[in-house]
């Protein structure tokens, strides 16, 4: 196996060397706890019951009968198929042999051994951050066929294969829908929220997000901008920007732009049209997370090796998702 950090570039001049590595910003759309519901302890399936609403039982007495009203209601199955996951990292230290970064190294028989290095933690710092990243693009675009999205079948595939939610989806027609502009945008997304079943409209705003393509996003900031509504739809929570859309929270999706740059997810097609730009209106507890751990993320561990004389980094863990009622969750998109 190669080793997961490689020398880049590396300056010719002898001078004086910063004792520091500086890492780039790895984005991730959201936090798997808030918004999602997350079932742990899920070995490899669990089967959720779901029961449809009861309604229309109440009935004019005309007299004293025997007979009972004839409304039902049903409860299906619903399968969550934890895929068996794995992360594999491995580093020699003869990499960077002829570096700067070979000062950093330990002394004599541990000279091999790059825990505690600031190799080391920018090898975890990455991991870290990357399989974060990861769990967001699999849940949503997982199709466990295509390489690096194996093992998961993800909310668009999901999605997209139920007859129900993709006849509800929303569309709106532009000039360029890989651009979207500002009026482009908000008509999309009011569309979306307007179109939404009734059962998707009653749950509180509190508890529903709006996930929604990076670009899409970026054009309804537009709306917003130098408005007298501007304070009024976003606000600071946690030193972060929230963004809403009628008390909605809106949540940029930058796994998204991936996803849709490898695959082509039905729920993202309109005809012969492969669309770019859209989002997911939806109920947070409608959307279930199931794994083994609590914290993906932070399952693995580090060792280094006397004989193979390389740091192993090993990350395992199950991971599945499934979506609960096509009547609490909206598609939209460009075309």
């Amino acid at each position: 196996m190669a080793n997961v950090a490689n020398k880049g570039t590396f300056a010719t001049y002898s001078g004086a060397n910063l004792n520091e590595i500086f890492y780039e910003p790895v984005f991730r759309s959201d936090d798997i706890m808030r918004n999602y519901r997350v079932l742990p302890n899920v070995k490899h399936k669990m089967n959720v019951f779901t029961s449809a609403a009861l309604t229309k039982i109440v009935q004019k007495y005309t007299g004293c009968s025997a007979t009972s009203g004839s409304t039902q209601f049903d409860i299906d199955e619903k399968t969550i198929t934890a895929g068996r996951m794995r992360v594999a990292l491995e580093q020699c230290t003869d990499e960077f042999f002829g570096t700067y970064i070979e000062e950093m190294y330990r002394s004599g028989v541990d000279v091999m051994n790059l825990e505690g290095t600031q190799l080391a933690d920018a090898i975890v710092n990455r991991a870290v951050k990357g399989i974060a990243q990861d769990v967001v693009r699999l849940a949503w675009g997982g199709d466990d066929s295509t390489a690096n999205y194996q093992g998961v079948t993800g909310w668009m595939k999901l999605m997209g294969d139920n007859a129900t939610v993709e006849a509800a989806k929303s569309t709106v027609t532009v000039v360029n829908p890989a651009a979207p502009t500002a009026a482009e945008a908000i008509s999309l997304i009011r569309k979306a929220y307007d179109a939404a079943p009734a059962a998707l409209q009653q749950v509180p705003a509190a508890d529903k997000k709006i996930f929604v393509t990076p670009k899409t996003y970026n054009a309804y900031m537009q709306n917003l901008e130098g408005t007298s509504a501007d304070l009024a739809i976003t606000n600071q929570q946690d030193g972060l920007l929230v963004v809403k859309f009628r008390g909605v929270e809106l949540v940029p999706m930058y796994e998204w732009d991936t996803i849709l740059a490898d695959l082509n997810p039905t729920i993202m097609k309109s005809g012969t049209h492969e669309g770019t730009e859209g989002l997911c209106y939806c109920a947070v507890e409608n959307l279930i997370i199931g794994s083994d751990v609590t914290d993906p993320e932070g399952s693995f561990k580090v060792f280094y090796d006397d004989l193979e004389e390389k740091m192993f980094f090993r990350g395992y863990f199950k991971l599945g998702v499934q979506f609960l009622y096509p009547s609490l969750v909206q598609w939209g998109m460009l075309k």
